[in-house]
């Protein structure tokens, strides 16, 4: 008994060709769709930067960088994307800003929330000196922080009191002044947790 085999039909095989879209100019509808969710979206986002208040438009935190690099991405995807209409679009924008809101009022009302949605600034030179571990800590080099000095005028790294790292990256020299008052070095913590007034007490000044 000869074993009867399955006898395949061989087909012409036929390359799946992927049309490349456009390189230069597809339609008007799609240029006047972008024109539209443009000029519309662009409006939508003054108003909800608006409504959201002016600290949106100050200088940026790790918070408010992350929340600008999504708007962007949301407003661009809206504009380009074919996949996304305007209604989404917006939908996303209003929740992001919504979330800022949300966020910047839990930071005002408690510390704990602001120091973890925020950070806290960094004591980078206490009293003249450097502090190794902050500045490797926050990956700033000394040449730095004289850049930062000398940009206030002062010629002698021994007379600046303080140099803090603020949350949205900038440095701050801060030197003692004659008048008495209260000192904005109290939430600058250097690496051991202790903030620039309780070295000062702790050294007798």
């Amino acid at each position: 008994m000869v074993p009867v085999r399955d006898v395949g039909v061989l087909l012409p095989s036929r390359k799946l060709v992927i049309p490349h879209p456009p390189f230069f100019f597809e339609s008007w509808y799609n240029v006047g769709r972008t024109v539209t969710l443009s000029v519309v979206g662009f409006a939508a986002l003054i108003v909800l930067l608006r409504v959201s208040g002016k600290r949106t438009l100050s200088k940026m935190n790790v918070f408010d960088f992350v929340f600008v690099v999504a708007v962007g991405s949301v407003f661009a995807s809206t504009i380009i994307s074919k996949d996304v209409t305007l209604v989404e679009g917006l939908a996303a924008l209003t929740t992001l800003v919504v979330i800022q809101i949300s966020l910047a009022e839990l930071a005002a009302r408690s510390a704990l929330a602001e120091r973890i949605i925020n950070g806290e600034p960094a004591l980078l030179l206490s009293r003249g000196k450097f502090i190794p571990r902050a500045l490797k800590r926050e990956r700033v080099t000394e040449e730095e922080v004289r850049a930062a000095i000398r940009a206030e005028g002062i010629t002698r790294v021994e007379d600046v009191d303080a140099v803090v790292l603020e949350n949205d990256g900038t440095l701050t020299v801060a030197w003692t002044s004659k008048e008495p008052g209260a000192s904005s070095l109290v939430d600058a913590k250097g690496p051991d947790g202790r903030t620039e007034e309780e070295r000062s007490k702790a050294a007798g000044r």
